[in-house]
C-alpha cells in the first residue's frame, strides 16, 4: 500500500554513542514513539476499519483480506464491497452480487461472505472461533486457515478464494496477521478487541519493508515472504521486547515509507535525522 497523499515530516534526531543491543532498544522505541500515531494511519490498510462505521472486527477482518494492490483500488472495493454487502456480519445480504476485485470473481466473494456469515451466526464472533479452536494463537489461526479452506472446497470456490486463505506455514500470511495485529495490540494504531490471546503470541507481518530492514539487518537471508522469516523477525524483536515483539512493525514500515529508508547506508541517509544514532550506518 503506498503512502498516498501523506505528508513527509522531519523525524527527530536521536545521538546515539554507538550501537548495542541496548542501544538497538532506545533506537526502536524511539521509532515507535515517532510514527505509531494516529495522524500516519492514512498511509496504512488500518484506515479502512478506522473509518468504515460497523462491526470492527468483521469489518477489519474483510479489509485486511483485500489489502494487496493500489490503494485506491483496495479503498473502491471495500466501498462498494460494504454498501453490497454491509458492516453487520449477523445481517449480511450474501446472495449473488456482481462485484469482484483482482482475483476475486463475485463468487468467490459471495463465498467469503457466506463463511464468515456462519461464523458469526455460529460463534457470535471470530474471536469466540478462534478460541473455540485453540487457546494458542497460532494453533487457532491454522485451524481458521484449515476451516476456510475446507470450505471453499466444499463449495467449489475458485482460485481467487484460496488466494485469500493460504495453507499455514506456506507463507508469512502477511494480511492475516497484520489482522491480528489490529486485534490483539492496543496503543494509538491497532484496536486491541482481542483479550483472549497475549500481545507476545502475535508474529511479524512480512512487509515490504519489513523484509527489507531485516535482509539489510543480517536477520534473514533473503526477502521472502516466509513463515520462516516471519518467525526469525519476531526472534529478534523479543529480544528487544519480549511482552510485545510486534509493537515496532507499523513504525518500521512507515520508517521506509515516509522517510524513504532504505535500512542501509544510503543518499537518504544524509537528509535523516537519525543519522547520528542509526542502526542501519
Amino acid at each position: 500500500m503506498s503512502a498516498g497523499n501523506a505528508v513527509l515530516k522531519p523525524i527527530d534526531s536521536l545521538d546515539l554513542p554507538s550501537v548495542s543491543h541496548s542501544s538497538e532498544r532506545i533506537f526502536w522505541e524511539h521509532i515507535y514513539s515517532q510514527y505509531t500515531r494516529a495522524e500516519f494511519i492514512g498511509t496504512d490498510p488500518i484506515i479502512f476499519p478506522s473509518t468504515i462505521e460497523g462491526n470492527k472486527e468483521y469489518i477489519s477482518l474483510v479489509s485486511s483480506l483485500f489489502a494487496y494492490g493500489r490503494v485506491n483500488s483496495i479503498q473502491d472495493f471495500l466501498k462498494k464491497f460494504f454498501y453490497r454487502y454491509g458492516n453487520d456480519p449477523f445481517d449480511t445480504d450474501n446472495s449473488e452480487a456482481k462485484l469482484y476485485y483482482r482475483f476475486q470473481t463475485a463468487e468467490d466473494i459471495r463465498l467469503l461472505v457466506t463463511m464468515i456469515k456462519g461464523i458469526y451466526l455460529q460463534y457470535g464472533s471470530v474471536q469466540n472461533f478462534f478460541v473455540n479452536i485453540s487457546d494458542s494463537l497460532e494453533k487457532a489461526l491454522e485451524g481458521f486457515l484449515d476451516y476456510a479452506r475446507g470450505f471453499g472446497a466444499e463449495n467449489n470456490a475458485g482460485r481467487g478464494y484460496f488466494f485469500l486463505f493460504p495453507k499455514y506455514g506456506k507463507s508469512g500470511l502477511k494480511r492475516l496477521r497484520m489482522f491480528l495485529r489490529w486485534m490483539v495490540r492496543k496503543d494509538d494504531v491497532d484496536f486491541g478487541l482481542w483479550g483472549a490471546y497475549k500481545t507476545g503470541e502475535l508474529l511479524y507481518p512480512p512487509d515490504t519493508h519489513i523484509l527489507r530492514f531485516a535482509k539489510n539487518f543480517g536477520i534473514i537471508s533473503s526477502e521472502a515472504n516466509s513463515h520462516r522469516n516471519a518467525r526469525l523477525i519476531t526472534d529478534y524483536f523479543k529480544t528487544i521486547d519480549k511482552q510485545d515483539p510486534v509493537k515496532y512493525d507499523f513504525a518500521i514500515t512507515r520508517l521506509g515509507m515516509l522517510n524513504s529508508c532504505k535500512f542501509k547506508r544510503s543518499v537518504s541517509c544524509e537528509v535523516c535525522g537519525l543519522k547520528n544514532g542509526c542502526l542501519f550506518n
